[in-house]
């Protein structure tokens, strides 16, 4: 949905609705993330249907690899009505398995479709949300869980995808060659046509 320097506004948000320790914090960010992905849905819609193949079936959050009770996403007021015409809200689709999610690397094994929701992922267009995109390994450990289930395509839909140019030198290049300005700009990827093949 949006380039997330660091550090900058952005990270604070998608951190503070889930780890801030002051509870108003949280309830103050929990509205933002939520106005993020509504300003998305309503202008992106049809672009992640043109990622899915189709309309979306389904739309639901990557569990986290570390909180108990699935993903900080679902405790954020009024994000399953904001995803409605995602699909179908559900949570429960996805949840760990016994497999660790490496920081960098995906693991195919990390998280799993429960045996009785099987026949709810087969055949589905899934969309999937995360919060903060670093290496995209959870997010890509998740829709491996669906892919195994028999969801026909799975998109991932990131709030913000976190770039550290003190850290990367890509990263910092490519800030410099879009301006920090345009990091928040309201294109997605799907938006921007480019040259390069990305396969």
């Amino acid at each position: 949905m949006r380039l997330c320097p660091l550090p900058g506004p952005l990270y604070t948000v998608l951190m503070g609705y889930k780890e801030s320790p002051v509870r108003e914090a949280r309830r103050r960010f929990g509205p933002l993330v939520r106005a993020l992905v509504e300003d998305f849905v309503a202008s992106h819609a049809r672009c992640v249907a043109a990622a899915a193949g189709g309309p979306s079936d389904v739309a639901l959050p990557v569990p986290s690899s570390a909180r108990p009770g699935g993903s900080p996403l679902c405790g954020v007021e009024g994000l399953a009505s904001a995803c409605a015409c995602l699909g179908l809200w559900m949570p429960e689709l996805l949840a760990r398995a016994e497999a660790p999610v490496g920081h960098m690397r995906p693991a195919r094994r990390a998280f799993e479709v429960p045996a009785a929701l099987t026949a709810a992922a087969a055949g589905r267009r899934a969309v999937l949300l995360d919060d903060t995109y670093v290496s995209g390994a959870r997010a890509q450990s998740a829709a491996a869980a669906l892919r195994r289930a028999g969801a026909c395509s799975v998109v991932i839909v990131v709030l913000g995808r976190v770039l550290r140019p003190d850290r990367a030198a890509g990263h910092a290049a490519f800030l410099d060659r879009h301006g920090r300005a345009s990091a928040s700009a309201a294109a997605c990827c799907r938006c921007v046509q480019t040259g390069a093949s990305t396969e």
